[in-house]
């Protein structure tokens, strides 16, 4: 129902209690949703006001004086009972009020908090996804139309669709991610945020200062409540991740730092390397691989 109809429907509701059908419609109607309940009793606030509108005086004999004569043709003019004309009393106020409470519920934000036991992901109106490590919190307004994202706790990988015209926003604490279409990570906690970028380009800014963070090396960005500014860190993060993407990618690297991260991704025992292979330098990249596969091609990759 649109906003006249839902008011003539709990208008009518309210002037004809004694009927079952009308009033059980009212109830199912109130049972779908907190809005409804919330629009009810303000409707309902305003419809009582309007019946404690004192009567207008009434001279019937002037009245008649001044009722223009009317053809024989004319319409009959139909009585409107005193109920009837709060109803409509009740219209003009909510012509305006009604309005007002659409537009203003029409604008809201949404609050998401992952499970605690597990990761979370989550699907953001645009269509970008997002996933979230346990116990991780974020709010973003509907509609969707500015693209904005508020991390309130936690951690949280996001995968942005491209939008040429629309720049997609993430503010976690001090810090502010802006984006056109791209994967990254952000964590906060307490005074300090930290950003890795996946793919693409972003922009991490805070009180005026702006550092530009792009996939590969040099692609993390740290900003410290504390210490002040924007510290941006060299180096490869690119496994930092893989809580969301399941994606581990080693580019030469020691067996032994390969292994060690494998046992930290599987919460497996580490995993034993020969002496004379702890140094050596592998490529390797494993992608949603279970665990027992994982220790089958990283032997492999050793005995080669």
């Amino acid at each position: 129902m649109n906003n006249k109809d839902v008011t003539e429907f709990v208008i009518d509701c309210l002037t004809d209690a004694g009927n079952r059908d009308k009033q059980a419609a009212l109830n199912q109607w109130l049972q779908e949703s907190e809005d409804n309940r919330t629009l009810y009793a303000e409707l309902k606030q305003l419809w009582e006001a309007a019946a404690g509108v004192p009567p207008v005086s009434f001279d019937k004999e002037e009245s008649w004086k001044e009722l223009p004569l009317t053809t024989a043709g004319s319409k009959p003019i139909k009585r409107l009972f005193p109920w009837k004309a709060v109803a409509a009393a009740v219209l003009l106020l909510l012509s305006g009020a009604g309005i007002w409470w659409w537009q203003s519920t029409a604008l809201h934000w949404t609050t998401y908090t992952a499970h605690i036991s597990d990761r979370d992901s989550l699907t953001l109106p645009d269509g970008s996804r997002v996933y979230l490590k346990p116990g991780t919190s974020l709010k973003y307004k509907q509609p969707f139309s500015d693209r904005s994202v508020i991390l309130l706790s936690g951690e949280a990988y996001f995968d942005v669709t491209k939008a040429a015209e629309h720049t997609f926003l993430v503010q976690a604490g001090d810090a502010i991610v802006r984006v056109l279409g791209t994967a990254f990570n952000v964590r906060i906690e307490q005074n300090r945020t930290e950003v890795i970028v996946f793919e693409g380009k972003i922009s991490l800014q805070k009180n005026g200062q702006q550092v530009v963070l792009s996939s590969g090396n040099g692609n993390k960005g740290t900003v410290d409540g504390d210490k002040g500014g924007i510290l941006h860190a060299q180096g490869d993060y690119s496994n930092q991740c893989v809580w969301a993407t399941a994606d581990l990618s080693f580019e030469n690297e020691e067996a032994a730092h390969v292994a060690a991260v494998i046992a930290d991704y599987y919460k497996i025992p580490a995993l034993k390397i020969p002496e004379n292979l702890k140094h050596k330098r592998i490529t390797l990249h494993l992608h949603n691989t279970p665990a027992e596969q994982a220790m089958e091609i990283l032997a492999t990759v050793l005995d080669e």
